[in-house]
């Protein structure tokens, strides 16, 4: 008969707990990576010249009417929409405390480090549409993570559940729609580019989820309980 000796439960309880730590700093990695990415996204869109996101165009529009900065709005927003998100039973964890406190101000500080140009005919169409992309890889990267999503996002997420039949894309564009016309009413500038966003940014969502095989509906998103609880058990 097999017996296990002391020495051999001892190293498969570490090879257990160091994968567990292991996965654990991976989705950490993937949930803080996601944060400049959504970031140089916002600035390369604003810098672009011809009309800037959905959320960004609604918080360039608030910014037009009051005396706060866009990346102060865009923190304000977050806590609004988490608000809601919290009416709707959507858990939020430390993904989403990290997405409001700290996208929108790195974002201030990529356009005061003024290290992406301003951009002028075509290239203002290209600039714009690749940071659609790289905000569709942002929204991968902390999804797949699993350790809650921000504001926004968690409420596409909530109307998914609440309308399984409609694709992940189309949700996301028509709440894109309802806050853009929201700052276009307050007097955001809107061009080209921002009916590109509209209409863009559910579609290439949809196209990016798709290609890298990830189903938003079948992540568990860990709320800020269930992630203080793991780490405190990896610790022990």
């Amino acid at each position: 008969m097999f017996i296990l000796e002391k020495t051999d439960i001892s190293a498969i309880i570490y090879k257990v707990l160091f994968t567990e730590v292991y996965m654990y700093l991976n989705r950490f990695l993937r949930l803080l990576l996601s944060l400049p990415v959504f970031a140089f996204s916002a600035a390369l869109s604003i810098q672009s010249g011809i009309g800037v996101n959905a959320w960004d165009t609604f918080a360039l529009g608030v910014a037009n009417v009051s005396p706060f900065s866009y990346g102060t709005i865009v923190m304000v927003t977050g806590i609004v929409v988490l608000v809601i998100d919290i009416i709707l039973r959507e858990p939020f964890g430390i993904g989403t405390i990290m997405d409001i406190m700290i996208i929108g101000k790195l974002t201030d500080l990529i356009l005061n480090l003024h290290i992406i140009p301003s951009f002028n005919g075509i290239f203002s169409v290209i600039a714009l549409i690749i940071s659609l992309f790289i905000a569709s890889i942002g929204t991968y990267l902390y999804m797949s993570a699993g350790l809650s999503v921000g504001p926004r996002d968690m409420l596409m997420l909530a109307l998914t559940k609440r309308f399984k039949n409609l694709p992940v894309g189309l949700i996301k564009g028509i709440i894109e729609a309802v806050v853009f016309v929201i700052g276009f009413m307050l007097g955001a500038p809107v061009g080209i580019g921002t009916i590109i966003c509209v209409f863009g940014t559910g579609f290439i969502l949809e196209i990016t989820l798709r290609t890298l095989h990830l189903d938003v509906r079948k992540v568990h998103q860990e709320n800020i309980y269930e992630t203080a609880s793991h780490l405190a058990h990896a610790h022990k």
